[in-house]
């Protein structure tokens, strides 16, 4: 609520503001393209910031519908803040909504098809869920889209929680020629050869 009364606050100041200057002002000066997008980027990213302020203090007080209709709104103004896109879809399969989830880690994915944070939280929403093939696709997109090394862990982690050894020891055998100093890839390799009889 505070926060709902402080951007009503700004903006009737602005429009205050802007009403009182026009009558006494002329016509403003026409800026450039450049910095017309600039300001629009500016203001954007001022209410993303207060938008995302406001989900803390809902998320800390325990009211998560209202943090997650704040990160609904902030996705779409700024539909690259995947942070809101992970939040939110977190907050939804915590309390079993998990249809309402899985459409916004989707949603998350298609504005973000390169960001590898959006594919690993959806990698981890299926494997809290023991849905290890699913959990495996989107962990593949996640290292694709150069998760950092820790990260790519997960797609041979849920490769062998689904039974899929092979495709498993090959996963950390190509991670470890990606990060070679990797000793948890040099470990998992090693038991895999043990279990497969290599």
């Amino acid at each position: 609520m505070a926060l709902r009364i402080v951007a009503i606050s700004l903006l009737l100041l602005c429009t205050g503001a802007v009403y009182a200057e026009e009558a006494d002002q002329p016509a403003p000066a026409s800026v450039s393209a450049a910095e017309a997008e600039r300001q629009v980027e500016e203001a954007r990213d001022f209410l993303v910031a207060l938008l995302w302020d406001g989900t803390e203090e809902y998320w800390h007080t325990g009211r998560w519908d209202e943090a997650i209709r704040l990160c609904r709104q902030i996705v779409q103004i700024d539909p690259a803040f995947v942070e809101a896109y992970n939040g939110a879809a977190w907050m939804l399969w915590s309390m079993d909504r998990d249809e309402e989830a899985i459409e916004l880690y989707e949603a998350g994915v298609a504005a973000n098809p390169n960001r590898y944070e959006v594919f690993h939280d959806f990698g981890m929403y299926y494997y809290h869920r023991h849905k290890w093939d699913e959990a495996a696709e989107q962990f593949r997109e996640s290292v694709e889209a150069d998760a950092p090394m820790y990260y790519q862990h997960m797609l041979p982690n849920s490769l062998e929680r689904g039974g899929r050894l092979a495709e498993a020891l090959a996963e950390w055998r190509a991670l470890l020629e990606r990060f070679p100093d990797d000793p948890i890839a040099k470990r998992h390799i090693e038991a895999l050869k043990e279990q497969l009889g290599e």
